[in-house]
């Protein structure tokens, strides 16, 4: 029987993923996923998952959530493993509460990950304590979509120096809800912050009083925290403040991820988009037997995937053909003969891999919709990477890289040579 698993997948930063999630996004037969989800996320699908995007963009047409639950309720009844991700967590604005009803309804199994929440975790990437002995004593959380309804107390019969306001979706009513505060009872030197993109290296805070606050809006997640916790903000963070903090680097590619972590640690955004999903396919290995096989080098890993799922002796073959990538990377696995194929022309009865005149299907790829969810982050980049073969896709990313350094299966160091220069 299926199960539909309803993931918070965390507010951004991916290693704030749970395991638990983890381990089932690595098992999901469909994901129907938000637009706030990490790539990275993505990146964990086996090559066989259905993906779904029902993302919501600010004032651009949207799939609504009455649609959702019907979708995962049809995919309950085609699928074993349905993952429903959700940016944060599911029971925290994230209407996972909704979804489960029509799950029931529907008599649907389903289970509940919590995520790490952006309440919790924004303020503290921003060294925004929400409590902290001696200046408050709790929080109060609320949405700011709708100014008239929002639920604040009157400062007249209640304490408000005493708690953290909170307010989720309330970037562009900003102006509205300070003047509701106001009238409400703060004082007008109550601090407030508002903090764009949390979590992720490029985050960025703003801080002032109710009095001099001042914002030009755009359509960032953002977060706002009103009270006397805010002026540890200049003391406690140090998030923002290291060497790439705010630059952001999109990689592409296909079969080859490419190492940032050094540069992520001294603050660079990197998303990393695999635009493919390859899988190998079981056969009969006789078919591999003294033949030559002529395969391109970002392939090499997939042919060793496919030598040991069909429990193949590769000195079986006659021999690998591929270019300099590829015979270095055979090294990896004590394979220093080779050939290399520049001036190779291949034969009738050569097998060839991951070339246009591909002729045996020992390797499927089958290629990721680009779609807005993907053409967002390249809006956003400052800097673009195509790896191994996922430069094919430039064409119909074009009008969204006009002001964009890009590089294609160049060495990572060199966009960081770049920014050195900039600084």
């Amino acid at each position: 029987m299926s199960t539909v698993y309803i993931i918070g997948s965390g507010p951004g930063d991916p290693e704030l993923l749970t395991l638990k999630a983890y381990n089932l996004i690595k098992k999901a037969d469909v994901i129907i996923y938000d637009h706030l989800i990490n790539p990275y996320m993505l990146n964990l699908l086996k090559n066989t998952c259905i993906r779904i995007y029902v993302g919501k963009i600010p004032y651009k047409k949207r799939v609504d959530q009455e649609e959702i639950n019907k979708l995962l309720v049809k995919c309950s009844l085609e699928y074993n493993t349905v993952v429903r991700l959700k940016g944060g967590d599911p029971f925290l604005f994230g209407r996972g509460g909704e979804e489960i009803e029509e799950l029931i309804k529907n008599n649907i199994n389903y289970d509940v990950v919590p995520g790490v929440s952006s309440l919790l975790a924004v303020p503290a990437y921003s060294g925004i304590p929400l409590t902290h002995r001696g200046i408050n004593h709790g929080i109060i959380v609320t949405t700011g979509n709708n100014v008239e309804n929002m639920n604040i107390p009157d400062c007249k019969y209640f304490n408000c120096d005493s708690y953290t306001l909170i307010i989720f979706m309330g970037s562009h009513n900003i102006s509205e809800i300070i003047k509701k505060l106001l009238l409400s009872g703060y004082n007008k030197s109550t601090k407030i912050a508002l903090i764009r993109n949390g979590t992720y290296n490029y985050q960025k805070t703003m801080v002032g009083t109710l009095e001099n606050f001042n914002y030009d809006y755009d359509n960032s997640p953002s977060l706002i925290v009103v009270g006397n916790v805010v002026k540890y903000h200049e003391y406690f963070d140090y998030f923002e403040k290291r060497k790439y903090s705010g630059k952001i680097l999109t990689v592409f590619y296909e079969t080859t991820e490419v190492d940032t972590e050094e540069f992520e640690n001294n603050g660079l955004t990197v998303f990393k988009i695999r635009i493919a999903d390859i899988s190998i396919n079981k056969i009969d290995p006789e078919i591999l037997k003294n033949r030559n096989i002529v395969i391109n080098g970002f392939y090499i890993k997939y042919l060793m995937e496919l030598f040991k799922i069909n429990k193949f002796d590769i000195r079986n073959v006659k021999n690998i053909i591929t270019d300099n990538y590829g015979i270095d990377y055979l090294k990896r696995y004590l394979i220093f003969n080779a050939s290399n194929i520049n001036g190779y022309n291949a034969g009738g009865d050569d097998i060839i891999i991951g070339f246009n005149s591909e002729n045996l299907k020992l390797i499927n790829k089958k290629n990721i919709e680009i779609n807005s969810y993907i053409k967002d982050y390249l809006e956003r980049s400052d800097y673009i990477l195509f790896m191994d073969d996922s430069y094919r896709i430039m064409d119909d990313v074009d009008n969204v890289m006009d002001d964009k350094k890009i590089l294609i299966n160049e060495d990572i160091k060199k966009i960081f040579n770049h920014m050195e220069g900039n600084n």
